[in-house]
């Protein structure tokens, strides 16, 4: 190869580098773009629970993550536990009517909430006072505002944002007064403490059916849902 052609050589591939480079650039700029103005697709949650098994037995059976699905102000909210045994799911309508569903074998309980009392196992105190302040920082990409939360004598952090865009994103749970989706907060759900935090965002196109009540779940009173639950791990 000549000097002329081993000069255009380097220049073409120099040239390739460069493209390639601000391709990357450009895409890691558009991804992160995309963290603005989401309203459709799935959350990952981590759990860590706020008892030991020697506190409460059933922490044992219970599951290590949940997941949200959303879109169009819907929320599904679900997770699994006993090897998919046990599967218990949260449906949150554009209406902010809420919907308690439980599977445990073959067996399909559903519970409709009254509109102020929430999702079953999520009670709204009535003694909760929020400080919000200037603190934020990022979650898997989502730029979030800090809250201390209080209820009683009890204060814990919650980090929230405002760029997943679903109305009334916390409708139905002791959190409600948050102006956003929360991404890392304290939660009590049937009496277990937990902190569950972000770990995963599916940018994904979720179907319309995902927020159905499906087919062959008993519609039951609460009386019911207690004996249901209080039952389960004995």
């Amino acid at each position: 190869m000549d000097s002329s052609n081993y000069n255009i050589f380097i220049i073409c591939k120099r040239l390739c580098v460069i493209a390639l480079l601000c391709f990357a650039v450009f895409c890691g700029c558009t991804d992160k773009g995309q963290r603005n103005n989401i309203s459709e697709g799935s959350m990952k949650f981590k759990i860590t629970y706020l008892q030991t098994e020697k506190e409460n037995p059933i922490i044992g059976l219970l599951p290590s993550t949940i997941m949200m699905h959303f879109k169009n102000d819907k929320v599904l909210l679900e997770m699994e536990g006993w090897l998919g045994i046990f599967r218990s799911a949260f449906i949150k309508d554009g209406r902010r009517n809420a919907y308690t569903l439980l599977k445990i074998l073959n067996k399909k309980y559903l519970y409709v909430s009254k509109s102020e009392e929430g999702y079953y196992g999520m009670g709204k105190p009535d003694n909760l006072q929020i400080d919000f302040d200037e603190v934020d920082k990022e979650i898997i990409g989502f730029h979030c505002n800090h809250a201390t939360v209080t209820i009683d004598t009890i204060s814990f952090d919650v980090f929230y944002t405002t760029d997943i865009k679903i109305n009334n994103a916390t409708a139905n749970t002791p959190l409600d007064k948050i102006p956003g989706m929360p991404m890392d907060f304290r939660l009590e759900m049937n009496g277990i403490p937990m902190h569950l935090e972000a770990i995963e965002f599916i940018n994904e196109k979720i179907a319309d059916k995902t927020f159905e009540i499906p087919e062959g779940y008993e519609r039951v009173k609460r009386s019911q849902m207690d004996e249901i639950f209080n039952g389960i791990g004995k």
